[in-house]
């Protein structure tokens, strides 16, 4: 692998091109006018020797060039003066300083604004990415793409412009001392050649530790992110040290990995610090015995080559950075593409069905991507609009896999879900989920208030006053049996519920989720298992509620406990086929 493995960046490179090219050609500008001014100043060495005395030597010994330099400086109306030479020296320093401030903020502008695009794609791309892909994931992979991934990917354009800089930088230094001795300049590059080949072979040695890193840094962030949603299973088992010990494994493994790089890096700038004094002297011996180099243009060269060899030594350690990251980066292009393979279609021009009728199944079927057998076949059934229905069956007969395929989460293997005789299919699939509200088992509230937790479902623009929103707010808590326990707390629905509702009891965050589905006033709403945590006079609330919405809503419930269902004359009865 080794340099090969750099092609990994060239889709990061296009990427960012295309995201702010005038920036990008911004940025480029300004370093080559930075190379530029900087290989200028050292010229300005030549008639400052002059100045102070220094014989510059015949055309015989320097070629003509300290002369040339010195009447290009006369030429441009500027005295061979002390006062008037390091004038332009200051003038110059002026400029190199600004340039590099303009540089330096352009390029942090570049790289951070590229991240929080590349951000924000990704996530785009995650959220809408079909759910039965996202269902069969190991989500911790996700949230290391959007944290790690990103950051390293950011890490790498930053790392390509220090490295686009060092190049121009290198090349501008080495024109101009092919200008002082072309002679000198290629002994230094066949010596700077034979430094790189020397460090050739660790190449490889990185891009390997980069892949184990990857993988150790992919098992580390799958441990912390199940260990931490499961804390109080792992607490409750008094499992802390198997667990930790889990975790501390990928996290020696890292460890070891970062030492490796560190030792290859220390070996870098061991050989390089070596070699840059050898290079220096064997062109100061050549420069003195061989090719008889005046006193200036060696001064100059020498100043050259003093500034040229920190660059190149750059230039290595930032290739080994880029392959050490590349296989992250190689990592997040995969995930990206995997995400694109399963994105959901979306067209702005689609208008969400609306339940006026019925919805109607017909012939659905479904089976799971890994499953051999089929979860869902040949169901038929007609929901009409305002109907409450329920769905019942054993353990595994689809009920909930069928809920999804009615919100519109997934899609039927075979069959239609038609809605007003409407097929709901990959155009307008998104928009009907607008219509569908769905509480589940599994609540997930935010760490904020019970307020907070409802009002972002809804459009708050639809109330005239801040008092009708709080008036709608009670009613939904009162339809969902939440509100008694709301008004007993201190800040009542200003208070903090804690990471996902922790403060809140089982049942208070079903209901809490319940309440939240009713204030979007969708067209259909569906309770899968929604009132398995509460006790029966909590859930003999809610059967009230759903009794009174009755009519009013079109409701589809699942549920195992008979009272929660016992109103229902309607049902779709789910089994499994031997």
């Amino acid at each position: 692998m080794g340099i090969k493995s750099l092609f990994a960046l060239k889709p990061l490179i296009i990427k960012c091109v295309e995201f702010a090219p005038y920036k990008v050609l911004t940025t480029l500008l300004l370093m080559l006018l930075r190379s530029l001014s900087s290989g200028i100043g050292i010229l300005l060495i030549v008639p400052l020797m002059t100045v102070v005395g220094v014989d510059l030597g015949g055309a015989a010994s320097g070629y003509g060039v300290s002369n040339s330099i010195s009447n290009i400086v006369v030429a441009l109306g500027i005295p061979l003066e002390l006062v008037s030479i390091l004038t332009l020296y200051l003038i110059l320093i002026i400029f190199m300083a600004s340039v590099n401030f303009l540089s330096t903020v352009v390029s942090a502008s570049l790289s951070q604004s590229f991240t929080v695009y590349l951000r924000t794609e990704l996530a785009r791309a995650l959220f809408y990415t079909q759910w039965h892909y996202l269902n069969r994931s190991h989500m911790s992979d996700f949230m290391r793409l959007l944290t790690r991934q990103v950051q390293s990917a950011s890490s790498s354009l930053q790392s390509l412009l220090a490295l686009v800089s060092s190049l121009i930088l290198v090349a501008v230094y080495l024109c101009f001392s092919f200008f002082l001795s072309p002679k000198l300049t290629l002994v230094a590059l066949v010596c700077g050649l034979f430094l790189i080949f020397l460090l050739w072979p660790v190449n490889k040695r990185i891009h390997a530790s980069g892949g184990v890193g990857l993988r150790a840094s992919r098992e580390m962030y799958r441990a912390i992110f199940e260990n931490v949603a499961s804390l109080k299973i792992i607490k409750s088992f008094a499992a802390e040290e198997r667990y930790l010990q889990q975790m501390h494994s990928s996290n020696q493994e890292l460890e070891l990995q970062h030492l490796r790089i560190t030792k290859i890096n220390a070996l870098t700038s061991f050989v390089n610090m070596v070699g840059a004094a050898v290079i220096f002297t064997i062109l100061f011996y050549s420069a003195i015995q061989w090719l008889h180099l005046a006193i200036a243009n060696l001064l100059a060269i020498l100043f050259i080559f003093s500034r040229l060899m920190p660059q190149i030594s750059l230039i290595q350690s930032t290739v080994q950075r880029l392959i050490h990251q590349a296989p992250s980066y190689q990592d997040l292009v995969d995930q990206s593409a995997e995400l694109g393979r399963w994105a959901e279609p979306q067209y702005d021009d689609a208008i969400a069905p609306r339940l006026t009728n019925r919805i109607v199944l017909k012939d659905v079927c479904y089976q799971h991507l890994e499953s051999a057998k089929p979860v869902l076949e040949k169901v038929n059934a007609t929901i009409e609009r305002n109907q409450t229905i329920a769905v019942v069956g054993p353990s595994g007969a689809g009920k909930s896999t069928l809920a999804d395929l009615i919100c519109g989460l997934i899609e039927p293997v075979s069959g239609q879900v038609l809605v007003d005789d409407q097929v709901i299919d990959h155009s307008n699939r998104v928009a009907w989920r607008q219509n569908v509200a769905y509480v589940t088992q599994d609540v997930f509230l935010f760490h904020a208030s019970i307020r907070e937790n409802l009002i972002w479902v809804c459009d708050q623009s639809e109330f005239e006053s801040d008092a009708l929103l709080e008036q709608e707010l009670w009613r939904v808590l009162e339809l969902a049996a939440a509100s008694e326990f709301v008004k007993m707390l201190p800040q009542g629905l200003d208070a903090l519920i804690g990471d996902r509702g922790v403060k809140l009891s089982g049942g208070e965050r079903q209901r809490i989720a319940l309440a939240r589905a009713l204030l979007a006033k969708p067209d259909v709403l569906i309770l899968d298992e929604a009132t398995s945590a509460l006790d029966n006079q909590n859930e003999l609330k809610i059967k009230n509620a759903l009794v009174e919405l009755d009519g009013e809503l079109t409701i589809i419930i699942i549920a195992h406990n008979e009272i929660t269902i016992e109103h229902v004359t309607q049902r779709i009865v789910l089994g499994r086929t031997n």
